[in-house]
């Protein structure tokens, strides 16, 4: 069996200690990255979902408009039975 002084288990120790950090320093940064894309993404989404509120509101009028029509139709109708008899 190899046997390793205390002076090589500190260097292993080190060596480990500094992939440790590098690897979560790595994600880190990915996460990072990532997190400053969806914030991008999550301002266009913003965008595009004010856009669509811009051009659909005019669909909340249809309501009022179809009532306006139908008293519009019956008043018609009206007159044209009062002018028929």
């Amino acid at each position: 069996m190899v046997t390793v002084t205390t002076t090589a288990w500190w260097v292993i120790g080190t060596v480990l200690g500094i992939v440790v950090v590098a690897v979560v320093a790595a994600l880190l940064l990915a996460i990072i990255l990532l997190a400053r894309r969806v914030v991008g993404q999550a301002g266009a989404i913003v965008e595009a979902l004010d856009g669509a509120q811009i051009n659909t509101a005019p669909l909340y009028d249809v309501a009022a408009t179809n009532h306006a029509l139908v008293r519009i139709v019956r008043d018609l109708r009206s007159v044209r039975e009062e002018l028929s008899a």
